[in-house]
């Protein structure tokens, strides 16, 4: 098993637990991919999810940071 560093990932994603739900999507993502295009992945799938969001390579949403941010939206346009 490969030593992820916590703090490289918490830089990232402040919640611990919504990392690790992120890269577990990006892993299913990447299978979902290989086995599409029958490509082989060098390595460990979930290894290569952590990798790439530790590089900012993956893209997530926090869905109650995005309400806020439309909401404020909505208020700045009502003034």
């Amino acid at each position: 098993m490969t030593y992820i560093p916590r703090n490289k990932v918490t830089d990232l994603i402040p919640n611990k637990f919504q990392a690790i739900k992120i890269a577990a999507l990006e892993a299913r993502r990447l299978n979902e991919r290989a086995l599409t295009f029958n490509v082989s992945v060098p390595g460990k799938i979930t290894t290569l999810a952590v990798k790439r969001l530790m590089e900012g390579k993956v893209e997530y949403y926090d869905a109650k940071e995005r309400a806020r941010l439309m909401r404020l939206e909505r208020e700045q346009e009502q003034e």
